[in-house]
């Protein structure tokens, strides 16, 4: 009685006289290249007692019902885990009478030592991103510094003239440019100092008032 291998869709039919290895190994009849998978995980054959599947001391072992375990005899429809007791490889193993099997349009390991292989497809390399080019960097503004103004010269004040002016007058008038000089040289000096800058000169005027008179 041959026995019906069903894996991701794909029926398999292992005649009586044949041993299925199953594992990541390129030497597999079955070769299943996934993360959890042994290199020789599981061995399906013919025994007296009926079709067995054994693990072959398998790293992340082989599940039934949730269980682990070494060996079962199949003698109705079991479902296998390979590598996880939920999530690993599902297989289905169902064995077959004589008039099903030749019935059915499915391989069989007779026909070529090796049954099926299932790899994981290669990831695409990454295209590593083009560099950005570089911006360009602007040329320095140089600040420009305003040219300063020329300030305009004050004007000349008149020339006081003492062309038909009194003597007496002409006096008068040539003490009060030397007071008005002698402060415009004095600006800026505290009051203490303007104090006796305003006594001084009070004396001054008095002084050339009193030989005026006396003249």
């Amino acid at each position: 009685m041959p026995l019906k291998v069903t894996y991701q869709g794909k029926d398999t039919i292992v005649p009586d006289d044949a041993t299925v290895a199953i594992g990541s190994d390129a030497a597999s009849t079955i070769r299943i290249v996934r993360p959890g998978i042994s290199r020789r995980h599981a061995v399906i054959s013919k025994k007296p007692s009926g079709w067995t599947i054994e693990d072959t001391d398998s790293r992340n072992g082989t599940y039934r019902f949730g269980q682990r375990f070494e060996s079962v005899t199949i003698t109705a429809t079991e479902t296998v885990f390979l590598g996880h007791p939920t999530d690993g490889e599902k297989l289905m193993l169902t064995p077959m009478d004589t008039e099903d099997a030749d019935s059915e349009p499915s391989s069989s390991a007779a026909d070529s030592p090796e049954l099926e292989t299932f790899v994981l497809p290669e990831s695409a390399p990454v295209k590593k991103p083009e560099s950005a080019p570089e911006p360009k960097t602007a040329d320095p503004v140089i600040p420009q510094t305003p040219t300063a103004t020329p300030a305009m010269a004050p004007a000349a004040s008149p020339t006081r003239t003492a062309t038909h002016q009194r003597p007496r007058d002409i006096e008068i008038a040539q003490l009060m440019d030397t007071m008005q000089d002698q402060i415009n040289a004095i600006k800026g000096l505290t009051w203490s100092v303007w104090a006796m800058i305003g006594v001084t000169a009070a004396l001054i005027v008095l002084t050339l008032f009193v030989s005026i008179l006396g003249n």
